[in-house]
């Protein structure tokens, strides 16, 4: 350790031992956009060893108002590799692999194998219930995550607690494309950056079976206590009665 993390390493929560775990940890972000930018950065900046860039769209103009790990000069260019390039410069001591592709029931498997944990911060909502059911389906802690507009939410999720199919996600559409203000994006990628390190540090203050929202317009948060579905089809579709 150079110094780089001596602040984090005074908290009382982390410490060295709690660097070690992260310095030793593997996580997967899917989506390196308006959340993912963030999440990415801090992630990074904190020094998880491995983070994994899964992302297989393209820099476009209209990305550049919330997506900041991307510039005008990266349009046109795959986004897990222009997020790769810089999050190589924030901290050259982690490990970047990225993957130019879309999450797919094809790929999850191989793709997600080995993770600590996985950020979702996709905006499409077919691409987030996927994840969801991969984790489900690997046992793979998930922080989720959305925004629209200046509305936005954080929510773990594991197989003991609820997932978005629990609350009904699978039988919403969401609007195309969807409202983003950056800043929002900011507010909740910093949130779910948050929840991922708690994980790996093993702490037990997380949003389990627990929903944070955030008014932007308002500025005010609410907790909102969700319960699992038994008869949820992406938790019994990983073998849970």
């Amino acid at each position: 350790m150079d110094g780089r993390y001596d602040r984090q390493i005074l908290m009382p929560q982390i410490g060295k031992e709690g660097q070690r775990k992260l310095e030793q940890s593997v996580v997967t972000v899917i989506g390196c956009g308006g959340l993912g930018s963030p999440v990415l950065t801090y992630l990074a900046q904190a020094g998880v060893g491995t983070i994994r860039v899964v992302d297989g769209d393209t820099v476009s103009v209209s990305n550049l108002n919330r997506q900041f790990l991307h510039g005008e000069s990266d349009i046109g260019r795959r986004k897990a590799d222009s997020a790769a390039e810089k999050l190589a410069r924030i901290n050259p001591h982690v490990r970047v692999d990225a993957h130019a592709c879309y999450l797919t029931e094809e790929n999850a498997g191989r793709i997600l194998a080995g993770s600590d944990v996985v950020a979702d911060c996709v905006d499409l909502l077919d691409a987030r219930l996927l994840a969801g059911r991969a984790c489900l389906s690997g046992d793979i802690p998930l922080v989720e995550a959305g925004i629209e507009g200046f509305y936005g939410y954080v929510l773990d999720i594991s197989r003991r607690t609820a997932c978005l199919e629990c609350l009904g996600y699978h039988r919403r559409k969401s609007p195309s494309p969807i409202p983003a203000l950056g800043a929002v994006a900011g507010v909740i990628g910093c949130l779910q950056a948050a929840e991922v390190l708690k994980i790996l540090l093993g702490r037990r203050e997380l949003l389990l079976g627990t929903m944070l929202q955030y008014d932007g317009l308002r500025c005010e948060f609410d907790k909102i206590e969700i319960e699992k579905d038994p008869r949820c089809r992406a938790h019994r579709s990983c073998g849970e009665e």
